[in-house]
């Protein structure tokens, strides 16, 4: 059918249809993040942080005008 050439690609590449669950040096979680993946997440956890702070502060700011909103129209 095709003189052949899959069995050589089988043979070349042994691996295509390998399940991910016999490889042992694949890891689930990693256990040491590089210098660059490290910045990335305080960066994003710092901005996170600083965006419920203004959230709270806008509300609470919000909710001081309208209680003195309403104590002047009384």
């Amino acid at each position: 059918m095709d003189n052949g050439a899959y069995g050589k690609y089988r043979q070349e590449n042994p691996d295509v249809y390998t399940p991910l669950s016999t490889y042992d040096y694949l890891d689930q979680f990693v256990h040491q993040l590089t210098l660059t993946e490290l910045v990335v997440c305080v960066v994003a956890a710092i901005l996170a942080v600083f965006a419920l702070y203004k959230l709270f502060v806008k509300r609470k700011n919000k909710n001081t005008n309208d209680q003195d909103k309403s104590k002047e129209n009384s």
